[in-house]
């Protein structure tokens, strides 16, 4: 492919990110910056702190945590998202357990393995695929061994052309 170095300098330039922070100077910019990190820290884990400690005031009468708030219904709901994380969390485990069994079953070879696709089709779909290539980029031996190839702009793909060839819809010029 022939392209021009200005829109290959361009597009190394879009790839590239920085940031000021990380570079020498911009004190004001750092400050803000990590004043805005810790602001937000600790409004995340407020919340947790103050919900822990409650719960574990709760859970031992008050003799360690403390009570941020006296309401059951609070309680009430952090038993049952403890059970219902539990519950998930053991599901989590069942299934883990059960797919790890099935592979170690197909590795030795215990359980027959079927294909996960039909392989007449796919069969059909890369002979599809390869014609359309030959057809629009000249043989396989020759595309494969070619250093350099130059692309018409006859010849360039449109973003669905590959895929409708490969399924069939092949609406090529």
């Amino acid at each position: 492919m022939n392209i021009d170095n200005k829109n290959t300098e361009e597009a190394e330039e879009d790839k590239n990110y920085t940031d000021a922070y990380f570079e020498s100077g911009h004190i004001l910019l750092k400050i803000w910056q990590t004043i805005i990190l810790i602001l937000g820290w600790i409004a995340f884990f407020k919340p947790i702190v103050i919900t822990g400690s409650t719960y574990l005031a709760y859970l031992t009468n008050g003799k360690h945590g403390h009570y941020f708030w006296y309401y059951s219904e609070g309680f009430d709901m952090i038993n049952l998202t403890i059970i219902l994380l539990i519950f998930a969390l053991a599901m989590i485990v069942v299934f883990c357990i059960s797919i790890s069994y099935v592979q170690y079953q197909r590795a030795k070879g215990l359980v027959t393995k079927w294909p996960m696709y039909d392989i007449s089709d796919n069969k059909k779909k890369r002979q599809r695929a390869e014609e359309f290539m030959t057809k629009r980029f000249g043989p396989a031996e020759m595309r494969q061994n070619v250093r350099y190839y130059e692309v018409q702009p006859e010849q360039n793909l449109d973003k669905s052309t590959f895929k409708d060839v490969i399924n069939g819809k092949d609406d090529e010029q």
